[in-house]
């Protein structure tokens, strides 16, 4: 058994059915009883063109979900989340992580499995957010300072401040 590309639109309907009661995918979103899947960070200085990679579900370590209080067995765990974990994982989950706090059974059928992940996937897509990056933004002002102290000097008629 192995993941294999299915049906996202029937994987948006079973995340609805069987996960969205503990669980949100968008940006920022609040945890949940289960923590939010997405995990992209929104950051409020956008001073540089230079982008933080975002974590989302898809490369992160089992418990690793900023700010949600997971058990001693999903942070031990420390599966990283990719296409066959999670179809593993699904299936049974108390099985997978003995001792993890989710009250989910699982998804027994391989199909479901396939379209839920295939809709993760699409729904937590890291997206590209802009962040303030200090050492770029202190080079950026500092070549703006030097190019105004080397144009005053190469022209005496530039005003100075």
């Amino acid at each position: 058994m192995s993941f294999s590309a299915g049906d996202a639109a029937k994987g948006a309907g079973l995340f609805k059915t069987r996960c969205a009661q503990c669980h949100t995918l968008g940006a920022g979103e609040a945890h949940k009883v289960g923590p939010n899947l997405n995990g992209s960070v929104f950051f409020p200085f956008p001073l540089s063109p230079i982008l933080t990679p975002p974590r989302s579900l898809f490369g992160r370590k089992s418990g690793q979900a900023e700010g949600y209080s997971y058990t001693a067995a999903n942070i031990n765990k420390a599966v990283v989340w990719d296409e066959q974990t999670l179809f593993e994982y699904l299936e049974n989950p108390k099985k997978y992580i003995p001792g993890t706090k989710m009250a989910f059974a699982g998804l027994k059928k391989e199909k479901d499995r396939n379209d839920l992940i295939t809709h993760l996937k699409e729904a937590v897509r890291p997206s590209v957010l802009p962040c303030y990056h200090p050492p770029l933004t202190f080079l950026l002002l500092l070549y703006s300072a030097l190019r105004l102290a080397l144009d005053t000097l190469l022209d005496p008629t530039t005003p100075t401040l």
